[in-house]
């Protein structure tokens, strides 16, 4: 009688083969061997094929500021008397900085990535204007102007409290930092009406710096501010203006021998006038600048090249008679060697000076030439 051996009824799911048949009966302990040997050789199979996948380096940008945090300096801003709204009086020379990124090493591969870079700031907009902003005096405004040839911005204005910068960057992963120059420049401009006389400048917008990448980053990060906000400097605004711009004063002609006493010898006076149509409000003060040797602070005017005398200067006095010292062409009112003249009348007022000739070395005939400008501060 033939007999049919049966064996127990083996499981094995995950290592079947369905590719073929075997004609003969395995064992129990050969096919679950078999299930064994195939389950291994599946899983050394899915972790080649995740080993041979191409891995994508990507590194979020990472960055930072450089030459921030600024105090803005203003020196002395003049404002003429009759300005408008709308007129500009000063603007600053551009002041640098820097958005220095790297990618960090997190792959093998050159990577890159955009840095978007805002600027804003919460000042209210002065009226009348979408890109000028308040300062602590009324009727003067400022602007800000980016200028960045790595992040495309050209004359690029801050308005209505914004300006963002796109700044492009490709390097290696775990390279060092490259930079972004951007320069800023602030311009004041008038607003409103500005009171006469002198004004100090304290505060300008502060502006605050935020950062964003278009590789997803950090989010949105707030770095050190461009602008602290405090500023220094000097406003002043004119209350009169001059009625004649050129004055020709012409000095009789004076005998050598009128000079023989000495180095220091004087002759020849002849007076004449400023004249300035003024608003009143503040006190007039008057600075008198050697205009050949503008660093001149003695009380004689350098003659002109063309001057054909020699051993000959040119003194000015005031009108207590005393000898103006020339200082800088400044309209600081504490500029060195200038006089107070008095109080702005509503109206004309003129300022009376006297030139006259003196002797400042071995004389010999001729013609003598000097210039002189004069600039006006108010207290």
């Amino acid at each position: 009688m033939k007999k049919t051996l049966h064996t127990p009824q083996t499981s094995c799911v995950v290592c079947a083969a369905p590719s073929y048949r075997r004609s003969s009966v395995l064992q129990p302990k050969q096919q679950s061997d078999r299930c064994h040997l195939s389950l291994v050789a599946r899983v050394v199979m899915l972790l080649l094929v995740l080993i041979l996948l191409p891995v994508s380096a990507r590194a979020n940008l990472s960055c930072t500021t450089s030459n921030v945090n600024k105090t803005l300096t203003a020196a002395t801003i003049s404002v003429p008397a009759a300005a408008q709204a709308g007129t500009t009086v000063a603007t600053l020379p551009p002041e640098s900085f820097q958005l220095p990124c790297f990618f960090p090493n997190s792959g093998t591969h050159t990577t890159s990535a955009t840095l978007y870079s805002d600027f804003a700031t919460t000042t209210a907009l002065a009226p009348g204007f979408n890109d000028v902003y308040k300062t602590n005096i009324a009727g003067l405004g400022i602007r800000y102007t980016f200028n960045s040839s790595g992040c495309s911005a050209a004359n690029a204005i801050m308005a209505n409290g914004l300006i963002r910068l796109s700044c492009p960057y490709a390097g290696p992963l775990g390279g060092s930092y490259i930079y972004r120059d951007v320069t800023v420049t602030a311009t004041f401009v008038v607003t409103a009406a500005i009171a006469a006389g002198a004004s100090s400048l304290i505060t300008t917008p502060k502006i605050t710096i935020g950062y964003a990448t278009s590789d997803g980053g950090s989010g949105y990060w707030q770095q050190e501010p461009l602008y602290t906000g405090s500023a220094s400097g000097t406003l002043v605004r004119a209350t009169c203006s001059v009625n004649q711009s050129n004055i020709v004063v012409s000095l009789p002609t004076a005998d050598t021998r009128a000079f023989q006493s000495g180095i220091g010898a004087v002759a020849a006076p002849q007076a004449f006038s400023l004249s300035l149509s003024c608003v009143s409000g503040a006190k007039i003060l008057i600075t008198l600048t050697d205009a050949v040797d503008p660093s001149n602070r003695t009380d004689r005017l350098t003659v002109t090249h063309d001057s054909t005398t020699t051993g000959i200067g040119v003194q000015v006095l005031n009108s207590t008679g005393s000898p103006v010292l020339f200082g800088a062409d400044s309209a600081n009112p504490n500029n060195a060697n200038h006089w107070v003249i008095g109080d702005a009348p509503n109206g004309t007022i003129e300022i009376p000076l006297t030139a006259r000739y003196i002797r400042t070395g071995t004389v010999s005939p001729g013609q003598v030439k000097v210039l002189a400008t004069f600039t006006m501060s108010y207290q």
